[in-house]
């Protein structure tokens, strides 16, 4: 499957940690989504035996998921029936897949959070920084914890997209801060184009 690929860093400063500044994240959002959308993309292939692979370590274990991600990526008909567990599984398969691809992540690494969100945890997943060293050194990063939300939208309007990234942030942040980092999967899709940006949040 490709996709597009791009990562923006913002740091954990610029994001407000009062309760009475959480009205700010949607500014903030914006100022991101600005950003990203003058940020370079470049084009990247996830291999389906990785893909499928990365699927196993998905919340919901769903027959067929590599077929759906395809209807999901390009629009096919089937996509519009894919229920919350399908298109959750689905973005958590290419988020998953892009951090082996990109940083070498053993799968084994990746700690997924989502099936018990109801206990409090906040994040999606986390990465222990200090047994994954390429991804380490490309963030600069000296150890600690990298929690993981993951987010995406078929739905191009821009109201739509900001309200994704400023929840992700708010939530992210509640887990991360202080000293920790984290990262914002975004997957949307452009024209026919799959787009992933991580938004990387550090300390």
């Amino acid at each position: 499957m490709k996709l597009k690929f791009s990562s923006v860093e913002i740091k954990s400063d610029l994001l407000p940690h009062n309760e009475n500044e959480t009205n700010q994240y949607k500014e903030i959002a914006g100022y991101i989504l600005d950003t990203i959308s003058e940020n370079p993309y470049f084009d990247m292939e996830i291999d389906d035996k990785i893909l499928y692979f990365s699927t196993i370590f998905t919340t919901k274990l769903i027959e067929g998921i590599v077929d759906n991600i395809y209807s999901y990526a390009y629009s096919r008909k089937g996509a519009k029936y894919l229920s919350g567990d399908a298109s959750m599984s689905i973005s958590e398969a290419i988020t998953y897949a892009t951090f082996n691809i990109l940083y070498n992540v053993k799968f084994s690494n990746i700690i997924p959070f989502r099936s018990v969100k109801y206990l409090g945890t906040i994040a999606d997943a986390m990465i222990d920084l200090t047994k994954e060293e390429k991804l380490r050194k490309s963030i600069g990063a000296e150890g600690g914890l990298l929690f993981i939300n993951i987010r995406s939208s078929m739905n191009p309007r821009t109201y739509y997209i900001l309200d994704k990234i400023a929840k992700s942030l708010m939530n992210i942040e509640i887990v991360r801060y202080p000293n920790n980092y984290g990262v914002v999967s975004l997957i949307t899709r452009e024209d026919e184009n799959l787009k992933e940006t991580f938004i990387y949040i550090k300390p």
